[in-house]
Formats: structure tokens, sequence, C-alpha cells
């Protein structure tokens, strides 16, 4: 073969293998239909188990089947020829019994879940709470407590169904654009998969291939150490520890030089995270942005009156963990930087005169506040004593609100909370304000259903969107939110609280909009820092910040608007021409913070009046002390949390739609394939032989004839 020759045979080559990439890509864009709105369940670990989701490395495959009803469930179970089905399920169906039927009958091998916004699609269930029905309790005060332990006195989460603990062998997704499940019931399941007088139909049929393939296994102690033993110059890394960053804030103005005195902080907490089965599908209404909301107007209606607070007044600590859903991350950490004397001042229990936590406040058992307390310290004369008054002291408050407060039976134990944790490690007099006086009065505990609409603070038909639309929900918050700032007032200053200290209505309306509604929001615009890309990322948020404390190493934005809105709220206004506030964010190198904010709109509602606000508000670390200590051998101890999440690669999670044929064509197809690639080969094989005299060209004449032939 020449040169010449054996260039043009290559050439033709490459040019049949570009047209052959370019056709295979539009076979595949016309096989496969990409469900985008795809959201799935993903693997998480603890120190003794693994539960989530994962599916197959190259995703599961099965027939569609529609469940809507019993009929359907059961048709599935006993008749349903074609298995390995994909069960799509509506939100009343999804439940742990049927997923239970399901898995029992071993003919599934993956779960679509419908949750859109369209309330026909996605019908509200009665209850569904993924949650246990004992919170916390392992690591809790009552942990092996034979009068309290385990919920023996209160079920806390009655509608609890455990799945989020459930270890599921297959994949399990919901779907949140309308546009695609209506395409997955009408140009999937009803075009080819719905049965026919209770038979099934013939090939073609529409499957589905669920894809979310996790990399953890086993447990985080299995997990951590598989990650720390590279294998290679490039390590894979199985999980990630969750944790965040918590956030305090003192109130009172202090010297640089100020030293803590024993029991002179009221430390006022709420927690800031929650799970749910769906990555990123975390909306805790009542969960804890209630009680977010309730603490944050509390601070700001404080603030008008700070004044008030000198040398002889204790200080209040704010107080926001994350975490805590995860076996009390935040709580569990600051109680070990306390030890440590890692906090500012070095912070320790000795210096909490008491607490005040604020948990779940949306839907009030009997229209009141319930203050719990706990049993065992109220066994310690001195502590009865002192929690007796601060409870009085709110009954007190209460009856000028409405007679908003109530107190359970003092036989009755703390629901879960992150009090309990700091009862475990210091007697101090605590208490717990909540929204039941016994069980959970949310239905919908730690799941995708705990929305501002089931609260009732979504606003019907405002011009604005609600974000200036006060609710009756809000009012029910501004008034926990002034019975708890009244309470922390008197309990810091020993004084009754002034009557003019009320919380804004408006404050906790816009508060409850940008939490649950959108982040694009006017308050959150006043407090972040007044960067172009701040803005920008922003106005491009589409719906509202997850409120899941994440995996450690980066700050959510939860954690730093949090930061944020406290200090806009109990900070000070710094001139901007001293040397304390720079272009940039600083930190006090002892006691005090600086942070830029974009401000509010100036008269021409373009420009912003750029703030530097001074404030005792940090953050700490959410981290358990697991993953820290050398050598750490109390996994299986439920002293520190042990969370972590799988990774997973870019491309592990997929879902897409395809026509499966017969067994007989899929025999014809991978017959003919087979011969095809024979008569290919023969075929190049003979072109390869002749190519000479196929790819063969005479040369010009001037070769030839030339001067130098």
């Amino acid at each position: 073969m020449t040169r010449r020759s054996h260039y043009s045979f290559h050439f033709a080559i490459f040019i049949i293998s570009c047209f052959s990439f370019g056709a295979s890509e539009r076979i595949s864009s016309k096989t496969y239909v990409i469900v985008s709105g795809n959201v799935a369940c993903i693997r998480r670990l603890n120190g003794t188990h693994q539960v989530g989701c994962s599916s197959e490395i190259n995703g599961n495959v099965g027939v569609l089947h529609y469940i809507n009803d019993s009929a359907s469930l059961d048709w599935l179970i006993k008749v349903g020829p074609h298995q390995p089905y994909v069960a799509m399920l509506n939100s009343l169906d999804f439940n742990r019994d049927t997923v239970q039927k399901l898995r029992n009958s071993q003919k599934i091998t993956g779960v679509i879940v419908i949750h859109t916004e369209d309330s026909v699609t996605t019908p509200l269930p009665d209850s569904f709470s993924p949650a246990d029905r004992c919170p916390g309790d392992l690591y809790g005060l009552y942990h092996n407590n034979e009068d309290f332990g385990n919920c023996k006195k209160v079920t806390w989460n009655e509608f609890g169904n455990g799945m989020f603990f459930e270890d599921f062998e297959f994949p399990i997704s919901i779907v949140t654009n309308k546009n695609e499940t209506d395409y997955l019931i009408n140009n999937c399941y009803l075009k080819f998969n719905k049965p026919h007088n209770g038979k099934a139909r013939e090939y073609p049929l529409c499957a589905v291939q669920m894809k979310s393939r996790m990399s953890a296994a086993k447990d985080s102690e299995t997990c951590i150490r598989r990650t720390n033993t590279p294998t290679n110059l490039n390590p894979d890394k199985y999980c990630d520890p969750l944790g965040d960053m918590n956030v305090i804030g003192f109130f009172k103005d202090v010297p640089e030089n100020h030293t803590l005195e024993e029991k002179s902080i009221v430390m006022a907490v709420a927690r800031m995270d929650s799970y749910s089965l769906f990555e990123d599908i975390y909306p805790s209404a009542d969960n804890h942005v209630s009680g977010i909301v309730a603490l944050l107007a509390a601070a700001e209606a404080i603030r008008k009156h700070k004044a008030h607070f000198n040398d002889n007044t204790k200080d209040i600590l704010f107080t926001f963990l994350n975490g805590e859903a995860f076996d009390y991350i935040g709580s569990s950490r600051l109680l070990y930087d306390m030890d440590n004397k890692a906090l500012p001042l070095k912070l320790n229990m000795n210096h909490i005169d008491r607490i005040i936590e604020v948990n779940q406040l949306a839907y009030r058992d009997e229209g009141k506040v319930w203050i719990h307390s706990d049993p065992i310290s109220m066994k310690n004369a001195t502590m009865s004593s002192n929690i007796s008054d601060m409870i009085s002291s709110i009954l007190d408050i209460g009856k000028n609100l409405s007679d908003i407060a109530g107190a359970v039976n003092q036989t009755q134990p703390l629901p879960p909370s992150s009090t309990q944790k700091f009862l475990q490690k210091h007697l101090v007099p605590a208490l717990v304000l909540t929204d039941h006086k016994e069980k959970f009065t949310n239905r919908y505990y730690n799941s995708r259903f705990d929305l501002a609409k089931t609260i009732g603070a979504e606003a019907q038909n405002s011009s604005d969107g609600g974000y200036n639309t006060v609710t009756e929900q809000a009012l029910n918050l501004t008034e926990a939110a002034t019975l708890l700032a009244r309470t922390l007032y008197t309990q810091a200053t020993g004084s009754p609280a002034p009557g003019n200290l009320t919380a804004d209505k408006f404050s906790v309306t816009h508060l409850l909009y940008c939490f649950l509604i959108s982040p694009n929001c006017d308050l959150f615009k006043q407090v972040i820092p007044p960067a172009r890309e701040a803005f920008n990322d922003l106005v491009s948020q589409k719906s509202p910040y997850p409120f899941y404390v994440s995996v450690y190493g980066s700050t959510n934005n939860i954690t730093r608007i949090i930061q944020r809105l406290l200090t806009h709220y109990i900070g000070d206004v710094e001139d901007q021409s001293t040397a304390s506030c720079t272009s940039s964010e600083k930190a006090s190198l002892n006691i005090y913070n600086y942070l830029w904010m974009a401000g509010p709109l100036n008269s021409d509602n373009t420009t912003r009046s750029k703030t530097c606000i001074k404030s005792r508000v940090t953050q700490s670390k959410a981290y358990s002390p697991a993953f820290e200590i050398t050598d750490y051998d109390g996994w299986k101890s439920f002293q520190y949390s042990t969370w972590t999440e799988s990774s997973w690669q870019t491309n592990a999670i997929s879902l897409r739609i395809f026509l499966i044929p017969s067994k007989a064509m899929e025999t014809s197809i991978l017959s003919g394939g087979v011969i095809l690639t024979l008569v290919s080969m023969v075929l190049i094989y003979f072109l390869n032989k002749k190519a000479d005299i196929l790819f063969a060209h005479p040369r010009p004449s001037s070769y030839v004839d030339g001067p130098f032939s």
C-alpha cells in the first residue's frame, strides 16, 4: 500500500467514525427521555448502620407501573408478569406500608414519588413523618432511663414511620416537575403499560432507568477508615462527616477586657436544621423555622431596650444550633468546646444561669405556648425552686398576652430538644417552649410537607407575593415572640418587662416569607454583603434555602444569613469612617465582630445605604468531636454524633424513560448486530487487502517528465 493510499484509507475510516458518533448521539436522544426534575433519596451512615437509598452502579431498570389505588397495587404484586417494575406512587400512597408490600413482593427495582406544587397531583396526606416515633432518644437525656427512656411517658412523634432510618436496596426519587409527571403517566404508563381488563400489555413496554449510585457502605467508622486509607495517587472519598457552624451572639455591650462571671448568662436556644427523605427538600416550617423566627423577632424587640442592660444585669446568649436533627451535633460540639475553652471569653456551662429553648411553635395545642421542664432536675430542691419561679413568671407574662402560656405536668419529660444535651452535662434551670402539650401537633415532622402553606404562613392573592401580608400565623408567632422577648428580659434583668416590649408583626412576616417562600426578599438583601456577586446569588434563588446541615467544610447559606440577621437585630451601626470598619469583614481580636451589610434602600429605590454593624455575634463549630478525636473508639457509645453522608459521582443521579422490546425482538436485534459486525469485519478485511487498487491514483505528469526525472 502506498503512503497516499494509506492516508486515504484512514481518512475514510475517520469520516465514517465521525458520522457514526453523530448518528449515535441522535439515536440516544431519540431513545431516551430525560427526567430533569428528579430528586433522589441518598445514603447516610452513622456509627452502626447505613440508611437511605442507592442504585446499582449502572442504574436500576424496570417497567413503569403507576399505583394510585389498592387495585393497582394488588395487580403489580399478584399479577404483574414483566418484573422488575419501577412503582410510581402519589403522595397519599407513598407510605411505609405500601413500600414494604412492594419490597416484599421482590418485583420492584425502584420507586418514583409524585411531588409537585399542584395540589391535584400531590394532595396533602393527613400525616407523614419519616422520622422515628421517639426522635433523638439514643443521644438524649433519658436514654436508658427506666422511667422516661424510649418515650415511655409520651410518644412524641406519633406519626413517625421511621422510613428515613430504613436501608433501601433500590433507588427512591421524587419528580417535582408537573409536566414530567404528566409525561410519565400519560405518555409512558397509560400509552404502553396500563393493563387492559386486568391483563398485562404486550411489548413494547415503557421502562425507567433510575440511577443514584452511592459510594459509601456499612457504617461511618468503616467509611471514614476507607476514605483515610489511600490506595492510589488519587484517593477516593466514600463519605463526608455532617456538620456546619453554630451561630452564637452575646447581647450586652462590654469592654474589650471583659471577663465572664459564673451564672451571668441567660441562654436562649433554637435549632437550625432538619432532614427529609429526599435531597435538598427540607422546608421545616413548624419544625424549627417557627422557633428561629420567634427568637430573631424577640432579639429585635429586646434590642430597643438595650439601655436597660448594665453591669448588674445578666447577659443574653442567643444560640442557634446546627446539626441537631442528627443526634445533636451542634449542642454536643458546643459543650465539647466549652470543656476545651475554645469559645469566646472561654465560655463554659458554669457561666450559664438558665436556659430557655424555643422549639416548634406553629400548631398551638389549645392555642397556647406550652412550657416543658425536666422532672429529673425537679428532684433537686434548688433547681425545683428556680424552675418553678421561671414557669410562674412566664405564666404571668402570658396572662397579659391573651393568656397564651400554659405549663405541662412536671412529671412529664422534656420533648426532643437541645436542652437535653446541656442537662446531660450540667444541672441548670431549663425550660423548653413548644406548641404541643404532649405529643407533637406537627403531623409532618421532618418531612417535605412541613411547608409555609401547611402552617398557614402563605398569603393568598397578594400583589407582592405575600412579603408584606400579615397572616394569622404571623400574628400568632408575633405574640409568641413577644412572650419570649419579655421572658428573656425578665430573666436577665430581674425586673418586669416594659409594656411596650413587643415583637414587630412585619418583622415576623418578612422572616417567614424569606425563610419559607423566597430568599429573594428585601430583608435578606439588607443584610447580605454589599457585593454584586451576593445580590446575583440571591436573585437567582428560585426556592427557599434548604435547612439541612450538609457535609462539613463550607458554611451553609442559612447559617450565614442567620448570623447576619442576628447581627442586624442586636448589633450597633458603626461610623463608617472609623478604622474598625474596613471594606472587608473584620473580626475583633477579642470580643467584637464587624459585618458590612448592603443596608436599606435609599429614596431612589435603586441604591442601598451600605452599613457596618458591630456586634458580639460569631460562629462556632457544629462538627462532631468523633471526627476530630484521634483514634476515637466511641462509634457505638452514643456519646457524640457519628453521622456521615455518602459521596457520589457528578453523573451518579439520573432518571430517564425509554421503550423496551420483547425478548424475541431483543434477540433479533442482537443477532442482527452480530451479523452486521461480522459482515463489516469481512468488508474491512477485503478493503484493506485491495487498498492499493481501490485507493491508488496516477501521479501528475509534471512529476514524471520534470527536469529532475
